[in-house]
């Protein structure tokens, strides 16, 4: 099995984000019309994220970005994943997601209407502000967890991340039959 280099899965998690970003640009931009509509959209947003990679890796073994850099998630017997092993490789981005949910929730109930209906970048710092103290502790904590992730990956010879690890999955090169390849 010829394992994914760091460079594969770096492409593809961008290319993945690239795929995103579109909808958390609307997101962004729906809010500013109302507190109401940022109340509305901040779980749907979030399972957007959640259901992409879950329902992608679930279904097909791979995000489009994997695609498109011919990779996927297999078992490390080389098997296809199934679904709850897709629940599992992303459990650890699901709790932190829950974390960022419910300080949302608590940022848009403190916030004055006076501070929410201001122009863009000051609207932000206002909801920034009115975050809880202890997002401050989980975003620390999801900081050391990528990093933890990028050197586990950097430093073993199958290239397994902390999810891989937890969900017993490698990322490997896809092998093209002749009937693919044309």
């Amino acid at each position: 099995m010829n394992y994914a280099t760091f460079w594969q899965r770096f492409a593809a998690m961008w290319i993945d984000f690239f795929i995103l970003l579109p909808l958390f640009l609307l997101q962004g931009w729906l809010e500013s019309f109302s507190k109401s509509i940022a109340w509305t959209l901040v779980i749907p947003m979030t399972l957007a994220f959640v259901a992409y990679t879950v329902y992608c890796h679930g279904r097909f073994g791979q995000t489009i970005g994997k695609r498109i850099m011919r990779i996927r998630v297999m078992r490390t017997d080389g098997t296809p994943i199934d679904w709850r092993t897709a629940w599992l490789r992303s459990s650890s981005d699901v709790v932190f997601a829950v974390l960022r949910v419910i300080a949302s929730f608590v940022a848009l109930s403190a916030i004055a209407d006076s501070d929410y209906y201001v122009s863009g970048m000051q609207r932000i710092q206002n909801r920034l502000a009115h975050e809880p103290a202890w997002l401050a502790w989980t975003e620390t904590a999801a900081q050391i967890w990528v990093w933890s992730e990028l050197i586990t990956m950097l430093f073993n010879r199958q290239r397994r991340a902390l999810h891989d690890l937890i969900a017993g999955t490698v990322v490997a090169q896809q092998k093209f039959s002749n009937a693919q390849a044309t």
